[in-house]
């Protein structure tokens, strides 16, 4: 039988490439999975701004930025009951770069939104290490639709987003410093609460959430609470000295600084307003918003729509959060803590400061999310907390866990729930968003003032109420919410205007038009006369009355037969109007003081000038009423 010889074959070579060492945690599927997390959020969130725009305080900030220089005063100043030099700056350099420019504004916003969901992340792997648990919490945090109106209303989230971003800061901060890495992250984490004071008031209560949250769960070691309280005032009183001392100088300076804004800010509640406020906030607003509500938008202001959540929602919020809180309790040993915490901190820190600030209007504030968003951070945490045990947690359950698919299948459920739910409320918030009709408005007056030449006088009126409301009082004029979109020349002018045949006025579109007055005082000739009459070229109209003010205003009717000039006076203040030599001639011009009695006179009684009329009160369009 033959024999068969078996050939050896060559073993094929094996290829390996070797990546860096620093690539190797870039393949951790829960960096994979919270990177795609924090992405998708940050997307959801530009058609966001695409359909928002400047919106009423938000053009008052603009106006500001221009009149004022980055002074003292200027950055301490309270607005409508907030004092946030931080947030004041960020406007006036904003403004200062490019007026009105939605895309600057909309990026900054983004950009910071965006640092936030990252530092929100790094924050949970840095409490829980890389666990696919820290998924939930941090997408509670991204999707949640309690953020996203005050996101989008530039003068909500000057206020919103960085306080968020010094909170997810200073707990970070604070869990080095808790862990023995060095007193430096201490005061590190001062610092970001000095940051966080600067861009909202609600960040002087972020050292009593470092302060639980210590003693709560970053010191834990097996002891009750109350004895870790007593531990840390013992061995760190000097840092929560200062951050004492940091809380009551914010507070003396913010009432201090209230004469700034007289009118505006805290007073006492009526108790009908309040309760209906704190019901609505945290019975309907919170709960449902939580769970990924409100599905529902209305009423629709011009910030976009406010949270109107179905009574079975509500129902089923409630009995969601009762189940979670019942769950936690029932395994997780110091879940109670977490929940104590956010109930806390909901009625401290946002409900109580609302109920002060907005208690004399209506109830239905409690359904505005901006009160809220700053608890979604709070929320997202202690969520965490209740649910994993943090690095080096003693005895963290009560009693096994279920084994088996139950938990990943139950948290999987709640979690698409949870997502679908966010996803619909955002999309259906944002399609209560307006800002077409600003948009389209500031177009118009930007388009006008690039025409208009630099020697054009154009008097100060109200903007429209559809832009922003009549109880700004002086602040909505025009000479100061659209002089940055004019000239450096043109917007002095625009400031003090002259007295002019011609002058314009920004009729309710936002173009340019030819003045008139509406009169509140007005003369003409008696019946059959052609002229006015004086005494000595004087006349006197003791029941005249002058407002004052930037919109002031005032046109006389004359004819001359050559030029001279005539006096205005109201209240000892007198301007001299210069005429020109004309058959007929209407000149308006500016009258800023106020007072009863006004005093008209022909400076040169003997040259031969007729008044034929005369009109005081607020400039309007020609072809308005």
């Amino acid at each position: 039988m033959p024999q068969t010889a078996e050939v050896e074959q060559p073993e094929r070579p094996t290829v390996r490439i070797a990546y860096p060492r620093w690539m190797a945690p870039l393949a951790n599927p829960v960096l994979i999975l919270g990177t795609l997390l924090v992405l998708a959020s940050t997307g959801l969130r530009v058609p966001i701004l695409r359909g928002a725009y400047f919106i009423e305080d938000d053009l008052l900030f603009v106006g500001d930025a221009y009149e004022h220089e980055l002074t003292f005063d200027f950055l301490f100043r309270v607005h409508k009951g907030h004092l946030m030099p931080g947030a004041l700056g960020l406007t006036w350099v904003e403004s200062r770069l490019a007026a009105y420019d939605w895309l600057l504004v909309a990026s900054v916003t983004l950009v910071l939104q965006a640092l936030v969901a990252v530092l929100m992340f790094r924050l949970l792997w840095s409490l829980f290490g890389p666990r696919m648990g820290i998924l939930l919490p941090l997408a509670v945090y991204l999707f949640c639709p309690l953020t996203i109106p005050a996101f989008s209303w530039w003068s909500a989230a000057l206020n919103a987003v960085p306080l968020q971003l010094a909170m997810v800061l200073a707990l970070a901060a604070q869990l080095r410093h808790a862990r023995g890495e060095g007193t430096r992250h201490a005061w590190k984490a001062l610092g970001w609460v000095v940051f966080g004071i600067a861009f909202s008031t609600k960040g002087v209560f972020v050292p009593l959430l470092l302060f639980a949250l210590t003693t709560a769960y970053l010191r834990v070691d097996g002891t009750g609470w109350f004895t870790s309280v007593a531990r840390e005032l013992r061995g760190h009183w000097r840092l929560w000295g200062v951050h004492v001392l940091l809380m009551g100088g914010y507070t003396a300076l913010y009432l201090s600084r209230q004469y700034t804004a007289p009118g505006e800010g805290a007073a006492v509640p009526k108790p009908g307003v309040a309760a209906d406020l704190l019901g609505t906030l945290l019975g309907r607003t919170l709960p449902t918003g939580v769970v990924g509500g409100p599905l529902s938008w209305g009423p629709v202001p011009s910030t976009g729509g406010m949270a109107d959540p179905s009574t079975l929602l509500v129902a089923a919020a409630w009995t969601a959060l009762a189940v979670l809180v019942g769950a936690t309790l029932l395994y997780r040993r110091r879940a109670a803590r977490a929940w104590l915490v956010v109930a806390v901190y909901v009625v401290a820190v946002d409900a109580v400061p609302t109920v002060i600030a907005r208690g004399t209007a209506l109830g239905l504030v409690g359904a505005e999310t901006r009160y809220v968003a700053d608890a979604v951070v709070v929320f997202a945490v202690c969520l965490g907390l209740a649910l994993l045990p943090s690095r080096g947690e003693p005895d963290p359950y009560r009693r096994p866990l279920p084994a088996g698919t139950v938990v990943p299948l139950v948290t999987g459920l709640a979690a698409g729930a949870y997502l679908t739910m966010s996803v619909v409320s955002i999309e259906n918030f944002r399609q209560t968003l307006s800002g077409e009709l600003v948009r389209t408005y500031l177009g118009n007056v930007r388009a006008a003032l690039a025409k208009a030449p630099a020697d054009t006088v154009i008097f100060s009126r109200p903007v429209p109420d559809s832009i922003v409301l009549p109880w700004n009082g002086s602040r909505r004029l025009s000479h100061h919410l659209l002089a940055p979109l004019a000239s450096p020349a043109l917007r002095a002018r625009m400031r003090v205007p002259e007295p002019s045949d011609q002058a314009m006025v920004f009729d309710d579109s936002g173009k340019l038009v030819p003045v008139s007055v509406r009169a509140d005082f007005a003369q003409v000739p008696p019946p059959k006369k052609k002229c006015l009459p004086t005494l000595d070229g004087a006349v006197y109209y003791p029941e005249a009355v002058s407002w004052g003010g930037p919109d002031g205003v005032a046109g006389l009717a004359y004819s001359a037969e050559r030029p001279t000039s005539v006096s205005i006076e109201v209240s000892g203040q007198s301007q001299q109007l210069n005429l020109t030599a004309t058959p007929g001639r209407l000149l308006h011009f500016p009258i800023l003081t106020p007072g009863r009695g006004l005093l008209l006179r022909i400076d040169d009684p003997s040259a031969d000038v007729c008044l034929k009329g005369f009109a005081l009160g607020a400039a309007v369009p020609v072809n308005g009423r």
